[in-house]
């Protein structure tokens, strides 16, 4: 008998709760015949579970409805650790996590949990899923066990297998390090060859070279591009006790150890492609292997004969300085002896001018002879005076010095020189200069040499370019700078400082020692020597010396350069 439908004044709503009902239907099907358990809560407690989750817990018919779900859980924390989420859970991404769950019994199993809420704008009502995976992880669990003993099998089995190994490992070690020792004494031995200074060849039987190292490429000077064996048959490029020629097979004939003898020795001379020569002491060694001639070993000695050479040349100049300290003696002891007749000259000659007074009167051109005679032996005396001075030995007492003075003094020294040369002096003196302090021989000595190489510099130019300026100024009105300027050639970029180192010369009669004593000379009196080019092309050397003590506090006023012009 079919149920009757609920009237109602439209007859719609009942008609809607029938339809509503029959829709649920499946779904209570579904829910009650489901083998994974659902349920659903309001606030975390249960609302409503299904027979299989009421079944998975161990709880009867409707005993879990009302309760909180946190009876289900293990521990407290999983519970909070849910609760907390809640917020981030809903409808489209739910929960999905793993978890210990507890039976009635009080049996902890594992469950996969996954919630979603049923309004998102509500979160106090959601459906839950459990599914019982304790085979599951009991499955996982032997598994894991299984690969645990497996491992522990293959451990054994290659503890077993190392022990069995270690042998044949030792002995590969044995063999490997045995190969690499002969690789490092080879490789040793082959960076030797390649990287020592010294040029090594090495021969066969026949005396034909089969190797050289790169030091004797560059020592013969033989670049990538040149055939070495053009160079080794050269008859040219060995020279033998300073004349005998031949080529570098020659050389290795004639320097291969014979006659059972390991080593000989000798020097020779290499002429390289741009005809300069270097020296080389050449060692010949045999080689005890079969197939192999003998080994030449060569030396560069080219610097050692160069210093050698060097100290002779120097063993001369120092022997010359010698003659020259022996001459400055003698010229010292000529000035003493011939002042006392330049004395007597000029004491015969005041008498004839007063036996000749009234001659002279009327006669100018006997006047001006006897005039000119004794400017003369006024010139003469000047001049023995100061070679005297010069040479003479003083004590290195230092005073002030009017430098304008000094140089009027050198340049009447110096007078037949430059009137020989016939070189000009242009002396420049910026205004009144103060006094210099300083020791008068050495500073004059300084001057001496500088004007003598200015002399010498222009030997090879036109008279009329032969021209020395020498000026003076004042520099920080601390110090006087004294310059030298020629117009002779100058002196290239890359000696200016070699110039002044001590034995260094370009002047084929030259010590080597001037312009090195110039600067120690007036660095002791705390002053400096430099060079530089002159305006005229030539060279200007210019040094500096401290005013006096006495001339620094005073206020000077300094006219405009004035020129004087010294005759040679």
């Amino acid at each position: 008998m079919a149920r009757p439908q609920e009237s109602s004044p439209t007859g719609r709503n009942t008609t809607t709760k029938i339809s509503t009902r029959e829709d649920l239907v499946p779904y209570d099907l579904i829910f009650d015949n489901a083998i994974v358990g659902i349920c659903f809560m309001r606030g975390r407690h249960f609302v409503k579970v299904n027979p299989k989750m009421e079944e998975m817990f161990g709880y009867g018919p409707g005993e879990l409805n009302g309760k909180s779900v946190r009876t289900l859980y293990a521990s407290g924390d999983d519970f909070d650790a849910i609760g907390r989420l809640y917020p981030t859970i809903s409808r489209n991404e739910g929960y999905v996590h793993e978890k210990p769950m507890v039976r009635k019994n009080g049996e902890i199993f594992w469950c996969q949990i996954s919630g979603r809420v049923v309004n998102p704008d509500r979160f106090a009502s959601s459906v839950w899923v459990v599914q019982d995976i304790s085979a599951r992880k009991l499955a996982e669990d032997q598994l894991r066990r299984s690969k645990e003993r497996l491992a522990q099998t293959v451990e054994r089995r290659t503890v077993n297998l190392q022990r069995t190994n270690r042998a044949l490992k030792d002995e590969v070690r044995r063999r490997k390090d045995t190969e690499r020792e002969m690789i490092e004494s080879r490789e040793k031995y082959r960076a030797l060859f390649r990287n020592i200074p010294m040029g090594i060849l090495a021969t066969d039987e026949s005396g034909k070279v089969i190797e050289i190292n790169p030091a004797i490429k560059r020592m013969f000077g033989i670049g990538r591009s040149v055939d070495f064996e053009r160079v080794a048959r050269d008859p040219d490029r060995v020279i033998i006790d300073k004349s005998k020629r031949l080529s570098l097979y020659d050389l290795i004939q004639f320097h291969s150890p014979t006659d059972g003898r390991r080593i000989k020795s000798g020097h020779v001379q290499w002429r390289k492609e741009n005809g300069s020569l270097s020296e080389y002491e050449v060692t010949g060694i045999r080689l005890p292997i079969s197939g192999l001639g003998a080994a030449l070993v060569f030396e560069d000695v080219t610097d050692q004969c160069v210093a050698r050479q060097r100290e002779q040349e120097q063993q001369h100049q120092l022997a010359h300085a010698t003659r020259l300290s022996v001459m400055g003696q003698f010229a010292s002891a000529l000035a003493h002896e011939l002042g006392q007749p330049l004395n007597a000259c000029q004491s015969y000659l005041a008498g004839l001018r007063h036996r000749l007074a009234p001659e002279l009167s009327v006669r100018p051109d006997l006047r001006e002879a006897v005039d000119w005679m004794d400017l003369h032996l006024t010139q003469s005396g000047d001049i023995v005076r100061n070679v005297r001075s010069f040479v003479t030995r003083h004590r290195p007492d230092n005073g002030e010095i009017e430098l304008p003075t000094l140089i009027s003094k050198t340049l009447e020294l110096l007078h037949f020189h430059l009137c020989s040369a016939r070189v000009l002096v242009n002396v420049q003196v910026a205004g009144d200069l103060p006094p210099v302090c300083g020791n008068r021989v050495e500073i004059q000595q300084v001057l001496i040499n500088l004007v003598i190489n200015a002399i010498e510099a222009m030997s090879e130019a036109p008279s009329a370019r032969r021209e020395i300026e020498i000026g003076l100024s004042v520099e920080n009105r601390s110090q006087i700078a004294v310059r030298v300027s020629d117009s002779g050639v100058g002196v290239p970029s890359e000696y200016s400082q070699k110039i002044f180192e001590p034995y260094y010369t370009t002047k084929p009669s030259g010590l080597g020692l001037g312009l090195m004593m110039c600067r120690t000379i007036l660095e002791s009196h705390g002053g400096m020597l430099t060079l530089s080019s002159g305006s005229r092309g030539g060279a200007t050397f210019k040094f500096v010396l401290p005013v006096s003590t006495s001339a620094k506090d005073e206020e000077e006023e300094y006219e405009p350069a004035s020129s004087d012009s010294v005759p040679g």
